[in-house]
């Protein structure tokens, strides 16, 4: 090939965008059209299958829809509720309360010696918790300077009884006297009065009148001395009187004061605080001992002011009986006894008013002490025609549910009292009513109702 026909020939073709359009303006071989018609193919089958698919699934529910059982509908039916019951039954009930407190000594005194002094013996038993009798001695002081008082106190009274006896001695010879005194004045009257009529009939004379004038004058006056020397007498008799009156109760007091060295046991009951032995030198302000009554002890205990209430509204609190019980050991100790007082002070902090139960038969074999935690029982006040519910058969406070005809009918009550965790109740139900026992939130009146026969029990 020439030169020529080699530029002449058709241009070489660059790479790229311009190769690519050249080959597709040129028409397609026998080769490409196959290969068009099997992607043709493939797009087609690839869009048949889930259009085939769903033909099928709808074919399916079609056939199962033409094939399915008819359903046949029941009613609804209403749901029966389960309840426990209790038996309503009228009666009268007195319940009892519980309360605790403690026991403290309804009689309790210091023992402090009468008379100061040496303590020169006491009383085996005188030690904390010892116990004693009625007239036992506690302690003795060195009886040596009252003794010598009893003594002198006897002296001064007899020197003032000896005293008296002489001046009853004087006043009485003195009256004698003055009996005496009378008499002569009478004489000297009847003489003076003889001088008068001889001197009237010229008998007598002048200077014999005058002499019996003077004699009767003198004897007048010496009456009149008799008479002030006697109420002198009589004045000091008062007085001495007076003075033994004195000696006498000296004597007494230095007696007792003889006896008071021995300090004996007021009452029977149990000692405590000892702080006096022998040789210790006491006085009459020191407290030696502390003597608890072991035949006055008292439960102390707090009612509310609802309870004070009720048992006011009964008419008597104070000689109510009751029933005090000491759990120690394993054991139960019970003690009869009886509202003997009421605090005259009132609780602040709870309200609540303090009475004391005197127990009954205690002695000083009795193992209670001051201090014990016990359990008073008394009977609550009595309410009468009422019924006894659990506290849950209430519902909103004001009613309850009666089972009539196996359906809930509503009833409505007043609250009464309350006995431990039951409620007592008036309202508008009869002895025999199914009431239920136990409310529940779905609870209402018309709720159809199933009770067990084993729920079913009466009221306590």
């Amino acid at each position: 090939m020439t030169v020529e026909e080699q530029q002449e020939g058709p241009p070489a073709q660059p790479s790229g965008e311009i190769g690519t359009a050249a080959d597709a303006s040129r028409p397609a071989g026998k080769g490409g059209f196959f290969r068009a018609v099997g992607r043709g193919i493939v797009l087609l089958f690839k869009a048949a299958v889930p259009v085939a698919v769903l033909g099928g699934a709808f074919l399916v529910f079609q056939y199962m829809m033409a094939t399915r059982p008819e359903v046949v509908r029941k009613p609804v039916a209403e749901k029966v509720y389960f309840v426990d019951t209790v038996t309503g039954s009228k009666r009268t009930i007195a319940p009892r309360l519980v309360l605790y407190g403690n026991i403290v000594a309804g009689r309790e005194v210091e023992l402090r010696p009468l008379v100061s002094g040496r303590v020169v013996r006491v009383a085996k038993s005188f030690s904390d918790g010892g116990i004693v009798r009625k007239g036992d001695l506690l302690v003795e002081i060195d009886l040596f300077d009252y003794r010598i008082a009893v003594t002198e106190r006897k002296a001064q009274l007899s020197e003032a009884q000896a005293r008296l006896t002489e001046i009853e001695a004087d006043l009485k010879g003195e009256r004698a006297l003055i009996q005496h005194e009378r008499n002569q004045i009478e004489l000297r009257q009847r003489d003076l009065a003889r001088r008068q009529s001889l001197l009237e009939r010229g008998a007598g004379t002048v200077k014999l009148l005058d002499d019996s004038k003077l004699a009767l004058s003198g004897q007048r006056q010496r009456l009149d001395e008799r008479i002030r020397r006697a109420t002198t007498l009589e004045a000091r008799l008062v007085q001495q009187k007076a003075v033994i009156a004195r000696a006498e109760w000296a004597l007494t007091r230095a007696e007792r004061n003889l006896r008071d060295t021995r300090l004996v046991a007021p009452f029977d009951g149990f000692l405590s605080d000892i702080s006096t032995e022998i040789g210790k030198k006491v006085g009459v302000n020191d407290k030696i001992a502390r003597l608890t009554d072991a035949g006055r002890f008292e439960a102390e205990f707090q009612v509310s002011d609802a309870q004070y209430g009720r048992l006011v509204r009964e008419g008597r609190v104070i000689g109510r009986p009751a029933s005090v019980v000491w759990q120690t050991g394993g054991r139960n100790f019970t003690f009869p006894a009886t509202i003997a007082r009421v605090s005259g002070l009132v609780s602040s902090a709870s309200g609540g008013v303090n009475l004391f139960a005197r127990l009954q038969a205690t002695d000083t074999t009795t193992l209670l002490r001051p201090g014990v935690f016990v359990e008073v029982r008394m009977a609550d006040t009595t309410y009468r025609n009422v019924f006894r519910l659990p506290d849950d058969a209430l519902d909103d406070g004001r009613f309850v549910y009666v089972v009539v005809d196996g359906r809930l009918v509503r009833r409505p009550v007043t609250i009464a009292g309350r006995v431990g965790n039951d409620i007592l109740v008036r309202g508008e139900i009869a002895d025999g009513d199914r009431i239920v026992a136990r409310t529940f939130p779905e609870i209402g009146p018309g709720l159809k109702v199933n009770v067990p026969s084993a729920s079913a029990r009466n009221t306590q």
